[in-house]
């Protein structure tokens, strides 16, 4: 319908013109120069009569406003049948898991300001609920926050799932550097036209490869999210032969097995990447409150490596009250 409107006021556009400009001339012969021109759709509804104006706006205000109404709530629809499938499935991957689920659901706070009448009575849906904490990737996950400082962020034993084709040029590798011209600005006595830009200060240097360690193993995570969607699209396909009753030889189970295996291989290196990632960054919240202080490096080191705990930023229940 909006479309249909939108190329009748283009279609028209030329008529629209020329009888907008025959109505300014003989306003200005009457009253003297228009202030505006009349854009009016139908020649035969003048200008001066307010009432046509606002009846029509009005019927369009009231299509568009209910095809809106409508639009949210087909999406509205669709959000609630997607998180009942998921509880569904998720709920039978638990009991055969045998995985702990405490049953939290979340109970939302009705508010005074929520429709009344324009959501047509329509109920708020299925309930939310926490979705279950896997111990077992939360202790891939982990690896690298016994010393989050000093873990490294390349290992070439797992690198084979995050290594793709286009990693570099897509910018998965490493943080993008600084232009040479903005760094000459900023900063004329650390910028070199035979060395990168550097920034001028250690502790801001030391920042700077944190946050850059950081980046590097949030991009081995989206790039190994590649071997992972490839293998579960895979997967997918052998399944849907599956159930569409095409004989599906030994070969091809064999097969689907080998993709489910290592899909897990990579889930794994893809939660260790995002782990070694969050370690960086505690590392980097840690640099910046030591810079307050005048601690010597070495022993600035051994703050920044201590194992990562939720409690506490250092991790050491001495620092707390």
């Amino acid at each position: 319908m909006l479309r249909a409107r939108l190329s009748f006021f283009q279609g028209s556009a030329p008529a629209l013109r020329s009888w907008g400009s025959q109505m300014d001339l003989a306003d200005e012969r009457e009253t003297g120069p228009a202030l505006s021109p009349d854009l009016s759709p139908d020649p035969r509804v003048s200008s001066r009569d307010p009432d046509a104006h606002s009846g029509a706006s009005s019927a369009h205000a009231g299509d568009d406003d209910s095809l809106l109404e409508f639009a949210a709530s087909e999406r509205s629809s669709r959000d609630d049948k997607a998180v009942e499938e998921l509880l569904e499935v998720v709920t039978r991957a638990v009991a055969r898991l045998q995985l702990d689920w405490p049953q939290e659901k979340e109970t939302p706070k009705p508010s005074k300001l929520e429709d009344r009448f324009l959501s047509g009575g329509r109920g708020e849906g299925p309930q939310r609920q926490s979705l279950p904490f896997f111990e077992d990737l939360h202790d891939e996950l982990s690896k690298s926050w016994k010393k989050p400082y000093t873990s490294r962020v390349f290992v070439p034993s797992t690198s084979i799932y995050s290594t793709i084709v286009g990693a570099e040029a897509r910018g998965y590798t490493m943080m993008p550097q600084v232009e040479e011209m903005l760094a000459s600005y900023v900063s004329p006595v650390s910028a070199s036209s035979l060395k990168k830009p550097t920034l001028p200060t250690k502790p801001c240097r030391t920042t700077s490869a944190l946050v850059g360690k950081a980046f590097q193993a949030a991009g081995q995570a989206g790039a190994a999210l590649h071997t992972m969607a490839v293998l579960q699209a895979y997967q997918a396909d052998l399944l849907k032969d599956l159930s569409a009753g095409t004989t599906i030889t030994e070969e091809a189970f064999t097969e689907l097995r080998r993709a489910t295996d290592l899909s897990l291989r990579a889930t794994k290196q893809t939660a260790r990447a995002i782990g070694r990632s969050m370690a960086a960054m505690v590392s980097t919240e840690r640099h910046l409150w030591l810079n307050l202080t005048g601690i010597k490096d070495k022993d600035r080191v051994f703050l920044l490596d201590a194992p990562v705990s939720p409690s506490g930023l250092f991790g050491d229940p001495g620092f707390r009250r």
